[in-house]
């Protein structure tokens, strides 16, 4: 008697067993769950739309989206909030192998290319620029009138400027940031000696009646580039920032540190997929689709 009472004991010690390694199990799949991802500020608009389709296509999928500065979504990766962001660089041999000594491993991806756009209001003197110059104005070499205006002082645009654009220099004294691409584009219309600096979806899918209002606010600025092949103020319209003609262009990656196939896993493969249409709608280059330029010829 007593050895079937342990027997019994034994058994249900080991169903409270399991039940404990099943809850602390995945509790997500491609399709279905509920997950947290961290998303560079300047993407909002059409990271907001490719949600409101892979949401309405899988009910059961649950995300939640914070828009911030890019440097807040690499802080939510390391401090184990977010699974997945999606920011405008790969990570550095250094978090690399910081990951690697919390224990995870990261997978990261260019999903599609887009630009870094220069904005100035409607009623400017000056709308377009040469490279040259728009570098002089960024480290004040040149026409310090001007005020340069970011959507953050942790953003991407940030980043890219100092990064790629002024690499080793010091940007000029008279720039400040604001809180959002948003407060951006509305200071900029209201300050004829102001250049304002952001994402370009903020401002290029003319389908959509956000960024179609703000275009009716502020000019989006050409920039010559500084080389040989091109002759002319580019502006950042989906087929030069393709053949890299615009000379300001980033890349948008995923990072992810999920060790099964989860839910940040299924909406990635989307935006590899089927989310390559919404970036490309919103004129944005896709880069896991194969995309066809022709040259058209225009007759008046």
């Amino acid at each position: 008697m007593k050895h079937f009472q342990s027997i019994i004991l034994l058994g249900f010690i080991f169903s409270i067993f399991l039940t404990a390694c099943e809850e602390k199990g995945p509790t997500d799949n491609q399709t279905s769950g509920s997950i947290k991802i961290s998303v560079d500020e300047t993407y909002r608009p059409v990271m907001e739309e490719q949600l409101k389709v892979f949401l309405a296509r899988f009910p059961n999928a649950h995300i939640t989206a914070e828009y911030k500065p890019e440097a807040d979504c690499f802080n939510d990766y390391f401090e184990d909030s977010t699974r997945v962001i999606f920011v405008t660089r790969e990570l550095t041999k250094e978090e690399n192998e910081y990951g690697l000594s919390k224990q995870f491993v990261s997978n990261s991806m260019a999903m599609a290319r887009d630009a870094v756009a220069f904005i100035t209001s409607k009623n400017a003197t000056k709308k377009d620029f040469k490279l040259t110059e728009l570098q002089d104005i960024l480290t004040g070499k040149s026409d310090t009138s001007y005020q340069i205006v970011f959507d953050h002082k942790n953003s991407s645009t940030v980043r890219y400027i100092t990064d790629s654009l002024i690499p080793g220099q010091k940007i000029s004294g008279n720039v400040f940031a604001t809180n959002t691409s948003e407060e951006v584009i509305d200071y900029v219309s209201k300050n004829d000696n102001a250049i304002g600096v952001i994402g370009v979806s903020w401002v290029a899918d003319h389908t959509d009646s956000m960024t179609d209002s703000f275009l009716q606010q502020v000019n989006i600025a050409g920039i010559w580039p500084d080389n040989d092949s091109v002759n002319e103020y580019v502006k950042p319209y989906q087929a030069y920032i393709g053949l890299k003609e615009y000379p300001c262009t980033r890349n948008f990656y995923f990072i992810s540190k999920e060790s099964w196939q989860g839910l940040g896993t299924g909406f990635v493969n989307y935006l590899c997929r089927d989310g390559q249409l919404v970036f490309r709608t919103a004129k944005m280059f896709p880069l896991r689709v194969n995309v066809v330029l022709r040259q058209a010829d225009v007759k008046h």
